[in-house]
């Protein structure tokens, strides 16, 4: 798969989130993600992938109840806006999914966007992305 940023996995129990869910996560995701840190809500990605039972394991045992968010974006950020990005990412995913945040692993992962791609263009920097978007104003519509 092409890296493109920011992108958000999420993993769960084979089943355990219906079509909507899927739905409603990516849309509070995207909300959350261009709300705390002001990217276009064009960039933001998310993807689902079930954990089919016999997949994943914690201490050595089976789990199946443990659902994970991966997310990956640009270096930048301070940490009370990534610690904001994760609680809400966190709480819209009890309250849509209603599985527990007791089980569910979140992180972000930051890199610098001088090395990541998108739209066959080279990603700006956090807080560039008004000049970017006004330098290639048909990068979106182009891509969409």
């Amino acid at each position: 798969m092409i890296e493109q940023v920011p992108i958000y996995r999420c993993s769960a129990p084979e089943g355990a989130l219906t079509g909507s869910m899927k739905a409603r996560m990516a849309e509070a995701i995207t909300d959350a993600h261009s709300e705390e840190t002001g990217a276009p809500r064009a960039f933001v990605r998310v993807f689902f992938h079930d954990v089919p039972r016999g997949d994943a394991y914690i201490s050595g045992r089976l789990d199946t109840e443990s659902s994970m968010i991966e997310g990956s974006i640009r270096a930048g950020r301070t940490l009370e806006t990534k610690q904001r990005l994760l609680k809400r990412i966190s709480a819209s995913w009890q309250n849509i999914t209603g599985l527990s945040q007791m089980h569910l692993v979140a992180w972000l992962t930051e890199f610098d966007s001088s090395n990541s791609m998108e739209f066959g263009l080279i990603l700006p920097h956090a807080g560039e992305e008004a000049e970017w978007l006004a330098a290639h104003p048909d990068v979106v519509q182009r891509a969409y």
